[in-house]
């Protein structure tokens, strides 16, 4: 078989329910709609974790963060490693080691390099006296030096605005770019505003455009091609085009089923991550703000796919789109953000694949996890088994109606984000979601009768034997993939309930 051309589209913090292929948020994505119709739709994918570095290393390793020790945001506490390392087994390396050209653009989050690092203020002002190792190893990791052809965004970005590749397009193109009218999203430093010099000024529309003069470039060699398109939004500044915020200035939207809730029996840890607002109505603008980010994003989208067809490339392209993680904004009592909680908003991920020549929509319901991602891109590739199966697995055969042993229960993991450092498991089993919050109390929910996870049953004893079978599954889940978590967890749930035989 010929080795197809891959492109893989990755979004940021984006809900899944924004999406018409897994909720009813009035959102306009008639661009994303039109691929689902022609695609793969993973009805229950999750990441790795709901933090932007370790999702990420995830897709570029194929391994859990406590496996690649990208366990938080780069230069964050808690973090043990700061850099992508350079291995043989990075997705780009594997790629290019089996004939393929990859390319990358937009953003990375996976190093800054050191002296990025020692002129930043934030790190200056809080971390100036530690001696990362990366400072003296030089060890500056951004795609062109892990394998990729393309663009190096170093550091988280910001949304990508002010990068000079950027800033020198607009100039070179006689182009302005502004941002107006910035409110606040009650939670922190975020902000949402206006970009009132039009789409074409914006960084998701040069993101399109860098990715179509690559795979130009790529089409001039006989040979196949992987290319990740990352886009910064909808990922919070939500900075959108007026021609697309104006599509919401008359719709109402509904407070989520979850926006409400006075509940005791819910970690403290949560508090850390609410915003200061009581009323719907206060954070609705930036609510539209997102959603207009996303449609924006949705329209970039179809001028890739428009350039696809153009180029007689679509039809034989195998087009992966997902997120590294999802959004809160406002649920459960004012969560923003994301990390610390584990529901569904945030752990949850759309994931979709069109096949080469495929034009029909279908459903896939077992588990996927992000480490997934890497294994099904290589089988794609032409890699063995041996090769691409680390933490995840190939999820090619269930795209492809093939029967396949596959898990029956899915993890996401959580170490803290910020200057916090706090462990957590996420499990789902059937209907089933058991996290375990070290120094907090659990929680247990039925996503059949209770899909927005406002009754704890985790202290109800009518669900006793539930919660112990979860239990014993995280462990299960621990053991197989040598998760050093697993003594704390005994110690802290398991001694009492009787352990596993390892």
């Amino acid at each position: 078989m010929t080795q197809p051309n891959i492109l893989f589209i990755l979004t940021d913090q984006h809900r899944k329910d924004t999406l018409t292929a897994y909720g009813d948020i009035p959102c306009f994505t008639p661009n994303i709609d039109q691929l689902a119709e022609e695609s793969t739709v993973f009805e229950q994918a999750y990441a790795s974790c709901p933090i932007c570095t370790p999702a990420r290393a995830s897709i570029q390793t194929g391994l859990y963060p406590m496996h690649h020790g990208m366990i938080t945001n780069s230069y964050n506490y808690g973090n043990m490693v700061q850099e992508l390392p350079d291995t043989p087994e990075l997705l780009s390396r594997r790629l290019t080691e089996y004939g393929y050209q990859a390319g990358f653009t937009g953003k990375w989050h996976l190093g800054s390099g050191a002296d990025n690092v020692r002129k930043d203020a934030y790190i200056q002002k809080f971390m100036g006296g530690i001696e990362f190792p990366e400072y003296q190893l030089q060890n500056d990791a951004k795609p062109t030096t892990r394998g990729y052809v393309g663009d190096d965004f170093l550091g988280h970005g910001f949304g990508g605005h002010y990068y000079p590749q950027f800033q020198n397009a607009l100039k070179e193109q006689g182009k302005d770019f502004k941002i107006e009218n910035i409110i606040k999203d009650f939670y922190q430093q975020h902000q949402a505003g206006v970009v009132t010099t039009g789409a074409d000024s914006t960084i998701e529309h040069y993101l399109v455009d860098r990715t179509m003069t690559v795979i130009d470039d790529f089409q001039k060699e006989d040979k196949p091609w992987y290319f990740q398109l990352n886009f910064w939004g909808p990922h919070e500044p939500y900075f959108v085009p007026e021609e697309y915020l104006a599509l919401y200035d008359d719709v109402e939207l509904q407070p989520w089923e979850n926006f409400r809730e006075i509940a005791s029996d819910k970690p403290r840890i949560h508090d850390v991550k609410r915003g200061d607002f009581t009323s719907w109505q206060e954070i609705e603008p930036v609510v539209k703000h997102y959603l207009a980010g996303i449609t924006h994003i949705d329209a970039q989208i179809g001028r890739l796919i428009t350039y696809l067809k153009a180029n007689d490339l679509y039809d034989n392209t195998i087009i992966i789109f997902s997120a590294d993680h999802g959004e809160s904004l406002g649920i459960h009592g004012g969560l923003c953000d994301k990390a610390i909680f584990m529901y569904e908003e945030t752990n949850s991920i759309p994931l979709f694949l069109k096949a080469a020549n495929q034009t029909n929509s279908q459903q896939v319901s077992q588990f996927i996890n992000t480490c997934d991602i890497y294994s099904t891109i290589l089988d794609y590739a032409g890699v063995e088994k041996t090769l691409r199966d680390r933490d995840g697995q190939s999820f090619r055969p269930l795209a492809e109606n093939q029967a396949v042993d596959w898990p029956e229960t899915v993890v996401t993991e959580c170490s803290g984000i910020g200057s916090i450092l706090f462990s957590q498991r996420m499990i789902r089993k059937g209907d089933w979601k058991y996290v375990f919050n070290c120094g907090d109390i659990d929680e247990l929910y039925d996503l059949a009768s209770d899909p927005y996870e406002l009754d704890n049953k985790v202290d109800q004893a009518t669900y006793s034997e539930v919660l112990l079978d979860m239990r014993h599954a995280l462990r299960e889940w621990m053991v197989e993939h040598n998760d050093n978590l697993i003594f704390e967890y005994d110690a802290l749930r398991m001694k009492k309930a009787g352990r596993a035989n390892d």
